[in-house]
């Protein structure tokens, strides 16, 4: 792994132009870096809450930071949230679920999952103090990108070619446990919270991932993006429990 790894993590997860060349096309995705610069998007997200919510509402401050995290990581995410709800739900066959992703178009499920997602992280968010909730976004940022690698590690790649193929390279098992150790550096923020938040995560990446496989025989780049919004959800839930 390279400062060029991390740069391409950078790249690949935010709209951040910061990748130089490389040769390897899994290894130009950085992918061991993806619970760090998670984290650091929840960093930034959580000051912003910090910020807006002393000077409006904590609402106000929540929905601040999911506009951070939308604009940092260009929806990214979110639209393969849309994508993956439209086409597991919605396609007859395999061949069609998959076409159904690949559109553009945002159909009924994909709205009502973006809908229902962001109105439950607005939710968990401003029901928690605002330190509190910068916490719970630098670990989600961690957690939900750990997701990511979770899926790559179970999951073959259900297409030929695509953005998530580059994700879905080699060496899945040693950016998994790199992976590991620098998403539990973040959970050590709040390690009560957090093992919460790792039970969560571990039982929602599962399933996207058990769902994904059923579906169309693997993931996409959709999925994991998917699959990142909803444990980034899980963790918030989990910080939102009084304990």
């Amino acid at each position: 792994m390279s400062i060029r790894s991390a740069r391409s993590a950078v790249a690949f997860l935010t709209i951040i132009p910061a990748a130089g060349s490389s040769g390897d096309a899994g290894e130009r995705l950085g992918r061991a870096y993806f619970p760090a610069v998670g984290a650091l998007i929840g960093f930034g997200a959580g000051l912003t809450l910090v910020v807006v919510s002393a000077f409006t509402t904590q609402l106000v401050g929540a929905a601040a930071a999911l506009a951070v995290l939308a604009v940092v990581t260009g929806g990214l995410h979110l639209d393969g949230l849309a994508d993956t709800a439209d086409g597991l739900l919605g396609g007859r066959d395999r061949e069609r679920r998959l076409k159904i992703m690949r559109d553009p178009r945002v159909g009924s499920f994909g709205a009502i999952a973006l809908v229902l997602v962001l109105l439950i992280d607005v939710a968990t968010l401003s029901s928690i103090t605002p330190v509190r909730a910068l916490l719970s976004l630098v670990v989600a940022g961690a957690l939900s990108r750990w997701a990511m690698l979770w899926l790559v590690a179970l999951l073959p790649y259900a297409r030929p070619q695509g953005l998530g193929i580059a994700a879905a390279g080699g060496h899945r098992v040693f950016d998994l446990v790199l992976g590991s150790l620098l998403a539990a550096l973040a959970c050590l923020l709040d390690w009560r919270s957090a093992v919460i938040a790792v039970l969560l995560v571990t039982v929602v990446a599962t399933g996207v991932a058990v769902f994904a496989k059923n579906r169309i025989g693997g993931a996409t780049g959709d999925v994991y993006g998917a699959a990142a919004e909803l444990c980034q959800l899980a963790v918030f839930v989990a910080f939102a429990v009084h304990l």
